[in-house]
């Protein structure tokens, strides 16, 4: 698994992709679960590495 990926932002859905595979499959979430997953990671329910956890932060912010 690729630690690269690439999110983008529709409407109502948040699409996931690997990066370096831009023609591989796509995670679709909607806001509220995306919103909802990235509040569990800030919360610490998901162990992630810490310079993870701060591209999330900067990054990926719903």
């Amino acid at each position: 698994m690729s630690d690269a990926s690439e999110e983008g932002r529709g409407e109502r859905l948040i699409a996931v992709r690997d990066s370096k595979d831009p023609d591989g499959p796509k995670l679709f979430f909607s806001v509220s679960a995306w919103r909802d997953f990235l509040d569990r990671i800030k919360a610490g329910k998901h162990e992630l590495p810490e310079d993870m956890r701060a591209l999330l932060d900067e990054r990926f912010v719903v």
